[in-house]
């Protein structure tokens, strides 16, 4: 049969080809760090991923066989490309896409490690459009790594976090509640590092705010139920430090 003949043919061709060998593997690379987002369920999954990767790949070839090719002028001066303010042109403009995947939703900040590999495909491109194919598979490899066994890795720490421990209380002893409330902290191993505090003469309700650096072993419920016991005490509740 001479359709199957012919496509193969053709995709033989193509493949002999030196200028789809990059686009190729910047599909296999891009492909396999989106697939990673995409199980993560981030937004910027793996079209995203492969789009910027095939993208910059594209912009390198070409810049590469401009500077290569030249233009006469005049027939006197020889006009030079240069491919390397390509390569800046697209790390510029790639972090407005990176940007997009960082959110804010109140004290939590999502998206930055997606953002920051939106910018790797983009540097993988200009990598693989430079012909360094050894230096994007090694990269390739090692951030697979980070965003899986790393990231295991770094579930198994205790970090340290500083939050805000906000009491609302209608005690006018507040230099004995907040020392009640210092011994709850330390024997939770949680360092105070300020206290601050404020009065209502409308309500007659007062309030303090502890300033604690943890180690997070989500001890944060316990010391709420302790410290949501004492005299006079209303409300209880934690917040995220801006330090």
């Amino acid at each position: 049969m001479p359709f199957p003949q012919t496509f193969f043919e053709s995709i033989s061709t193509a493949l002999a080809d030196l200028d789809y060998v990059p686009l190729l593997l910047a599909f296999i690379s891009g492909g396999a760090i989106g697939f990673e987002r995409e199980l993560s369920g981030r937004a910027a999954g793996l079209r995203t991923h492969i789009l910027v990767c095939i993208c910059s790949t594209m912009l390198i070839l070409v810049s590469r066989s401009a500077a290569d090719t030249g233009a006469e002028l005049d027939g006197i001066a020889r006009v030079v490309f240069d491919p390397n303010r390509m390569g800046a042109g697209i790390v510029t403009g790639i972090g407005f896409l990176g940007a997009a995947c960082v959110m804010r939703s109140g004290d939590a900040l999502r998206g930055l490690t997606t953002g920051a590999c939106i910018w790797f495909v983009a540097g993988l491109g200009i990598v693989i459009g430079s012909g360094q194919y050894a230096l994007a598979l090694a990269g390739t490899f090692l951030v697979l790594v980070v965003l899986t066994l790393v990231n295991r890795f770094a579930n198994m720490l205790s970090p340290r976090v500083y939050r805000r421990l906000i009491v609302i209380t209608t005690s006018t002893q507040l230099q004995a509640q907040a020392d009640d409330i210092r011994a709850v902290l330390k024997r939770h191993e949680m360092s105070l590092l300020d206290l601050a505090s404020g009065h209502s003469a409308e309500s007659g309700r007062n309030e303090l705010v502890f300033y604690v650096a943890l180690k997070n072993n989500f001890q944060a419920p316990q010391v709420t139920e302790e410290v949501g016991g004492f005299r006079g005490v209303l409300s209880a509740r934690w917040k995220q430090s801006e330090h």
